[in-house]
């Protein structure tokens, strides 16, 4: 009875050290997932917070500012604008400086300005270049301001990005395969002489590693459904910290990201214990003494 107990205790701690390795290498694999199905998705929301600041005369009218930000909307390549008076700008300075430089200066010297997003299509070098001077012939802009390096660096980083996360995916799906392998196969081992010795006696190879099969299904899954828990809890905890990054979570490609761990965690159980099994099968007695 003790050794009986000790036996199945070995087993479930087996089970459980199985079931641990395999979440961990599928929450990985599904992180790595999230980032290249979110890749464009990323691309589109940095170039859609590309931003011209554009500066109007100090003595424009409310009205005039209207028309002529009603004018902007109509524009093909806007995608939104944000007025900021004078008296806003002033106090965001004042707030980013930590002093208020207009009691030294006496009056505010600020313009009001337009803070205009541009659609994605728009959102490179030389269309920003022709905006930019577009804009500054209307009569209504002091002047035009913009970053062209932030396009040509989003640009730039996420081509290499791309390259970065698709080789690190093949690296650590070679990983992963080789890791919940080498666990199911320690997790195997103990059983090697019982596998063994129904073979002896005559028993199928399938009717051996049918329960395997079977046990090694319920760890995937487990393993899967853990994995998808700690996925969407990481997703939730990042929005929550980074409301902005909401947009990136779209519905259907998270759903083919967490059915993908699912069907990972099936199949690479699947397969790494039909292997262990179907090895131990065909050692003789010696070679499972030293093995």
């Amino acid at each position: 009875m003790g050794e009986d107990r000790h036996f199945k205790a070995r087993t479930r701690s087996s089970s459980v050290g199985t079931v641990i390795g395999i979440t961990l290498v599928l929450f990985m694999l599904g992180m790595l997932g999230f980032m290249l199905l979110n890749a464009r998705q990323m691309e589109r929301y940095f170039k859609e917070n590309v931003k011209v600041d554009l500066y109007l005369k100090r003595d424009m009218k409310e009205v005039d500012v209207m028309k002529f930000r009603k004018k902007l909307d109509l524009e093909a390549f806007t995608r939104e604008t944000r007025y900021v008076t004078a008296d806003e700008a002033a106090e965001q300075l004042k707030t980013d400086m930590g002093e208020d430089f207009l009691g030294v200066l006496g009056a505010n010297p600020l313009l009001p300005s337009i803070e205009l997003n541009l659609k994605e299509e728009f959102a490179s070098a030389d269309s920003l270049k022709w905006i930019a001077e577009h804009l500054r012939q209307d009569s209504h802009v002091q002047e035009v301001k913009y970053n062209p390096m932030v396009v040509e660096n989003i640009d730039a980083n996420m081509g290499k990005i791309r390259w970065v996360l698709l080789g690190f995916s093949a690296l650590l799906l070679v990983i992963a395969v080789a890791l919940i392998n080498n666990t199911i196969r320690l997790a195997i081992y103990s059983k090697r002489f019982l596998i063994r010795t129904m073979h002896l006696v005559g028993a199928t190879s399938w009717f051996i590693k049918k329960p395997f099969l079977g046990r090694s299904l319920w760890q995937g899954m487990i393993a899967a459904v853990l994995a998808i828990g700690l996925l969407v809890g990481v997703i939730q905890l990042l929005i929550h910290f980074q409301p902005d990054l909401r947009t990136l979570v779209q519905p259907v490609p998270l759903a083919l990201l967490l059915a993908g761990v699912v069907v990972a965690g099936l199949v690479l159980s699947l397969l790494s214990t039909w292997f262990a099994v179907r090895r131990y099968l065909r050692m003789n007695t010696d070679e499972l003494n030293w093995s």
